[in-house]
């Protein structure tokens, strides 16, 4: 009998965790109650937006975790879309999630994808890239559910609209090419051996990429005006109305 073991190596895939069903029952619950009128007020918003901020991240890992089984590694709990038993939980989940939390800004996952022995260039470029593209899906998710919400729902509205907006900063986060996020891990297969001091560094660096944002954000707020562009940007190529998105972020501002 085939099943996944503690440690998430299990010779099949694991099935889906009854976590990550749990979480989508809450998300949906929240988010039909809130566009019912039977919900209402900052907290139904922010509990709406920080799980579907998990479901996110969730899927971010599982695609990570996807890829990496398709080109022939073995599966890891990520593929149950477990948050529990994500790869490295405090860097993947607990995190980004206390950084968004306080930041009120997307953070991406904290972990980046290692480089993988016996893996091709490009293989390992397409594992590191496979998480942004589930992100990706995510947030066409729920701008298609935002679209397809009607103009009286206005609070359902704007916490979609908050909701594609920081899955859309994640989103721009993880494509920079800094250590540890996952457009240094595209990157990071086709960087010459010349450099190997400079690589060695970078590589110890990547370990802590949440701490490297979060000393960005704290350092210069010239970095976070460009990002916030681009996101808004993103959201808006995507038809959410910026009014939408200015309610939302502070219906979800608890603070």
């Amino acid at each position: 009998m085939t099943g996944s073991s503690g440690d998430g190596r299990a010779a099949g895939v694991p099935g889906l965790s009854p976590n990550v069903l749990l979480l989508g029952l809450i998300f949906c619950g929240i988010g039909f109650g809130i566009g019912a009128g039977a919900l209402a007020g900052s907290g139904a918003a922010f509990v709406f937006l920080m799980t579907g901020w998990v479901l996110g991240q969730c899927l971010h890992e599982y695609g990570h975790a996807r890829a990496a089984h398709h080109c022939g590694l073995a599966p890891t709990g990520a593929l149950t879309l477990d948050p529990l038993r994500a790869p490295a939980p405090v860097a993947t989940m607990l995190l980004p999630a206390l950084f968004t939390i306080l930041g009120g800004i997307g953070f991406p996952s904290g972990a980046g994808v290692p480089p993988e022995a016996g893996l091709s260039r490009g293989r390992q470029s397409a594992v590191a890239a496979a998480g942004p593209a589930m992100s990706f899906a995510f947030l066409l998710t729920l701008a298609l559910l935002y679209s397809l919400t009607s103009a009286e729902a206005e609070t359902l509205r704007a916490v979609l609209a908050v909701s594609v907006l920081f899955q859309g900063t994640a989103l721009v986060l993880g494509l920079m090419p800094v250590p540890g996020l996952d457009g240094y891990g595209i990157l990071r297969p086709w960087l010459p051996d010349s450099g190997t001091a400079i690589l060695s560094w970078t590589d110890r660096m990547a370990r802590h990429p949440s701490l490297v944002l979060l000393g960005l954000f704290l350092a210069s707020s010239a970095f976070t005006r460009p990002l916030f562009r681009a996101s808004l940007l993103l959201t808006e190529t995507f038809g959410i109305d910026l009014t939408d998105v200015i309610a939302g972020f502070r219906l979800v501002r608890l603070w």
